[in-house]
């Protein structure tokens, strides 16, 4: 019983961290606005609102071998939003963007929540 109820904590426990969200990458540009997104039909629906964002990391050789003191940090920054347009299968979806920025091949993609 003991076990039991420490198998269940530890279960709820790693829930909590888990995230409750769903990312991917663009994986086609269409046209200037419109893209293929890794975010399928069992992840997002038309019409839900989508997260473009890149990872931006500063400090002293930032992407290189970490030296002593070296202060590194990285970040999301959202460079626009986008609408999911069309469902094309389990893996992909159409999404066109609201806002202007670059759009290119392996930009990072959100579900907002």
């Amino acid at each position: 019983m003991k076990s039991l109820i420490a198998i269940t904590l530890a279960v709820l426990i790693l829930n909590g961290c888990a995230h409750s969200f769903m990312r991917g990458t663009v994986a086609m540009k269409m046209d200037k606005k419109t893209a293929h997104v890794c975010l399928g039909n069992n992840d997002v629906k038309v019409g839900d609102k989508i997260d473009f964002f890149h990872n931006l990391c500063s400090g002293a050789n930032a992407g290189g071998k970490e030296e002593a003191g070296d202060v590194r940090s990285c970040e999301m920054k959202i460079l626009g939003t986008g609408t999911v347009t069309k469902l094309l299968n389990a893996h992909y979806s159409e999404v066109k963007t609201d806002s202007n920025f670059k759009l290119t091949e392996g930009t990072m993609v959100q579900k907002r929540r």
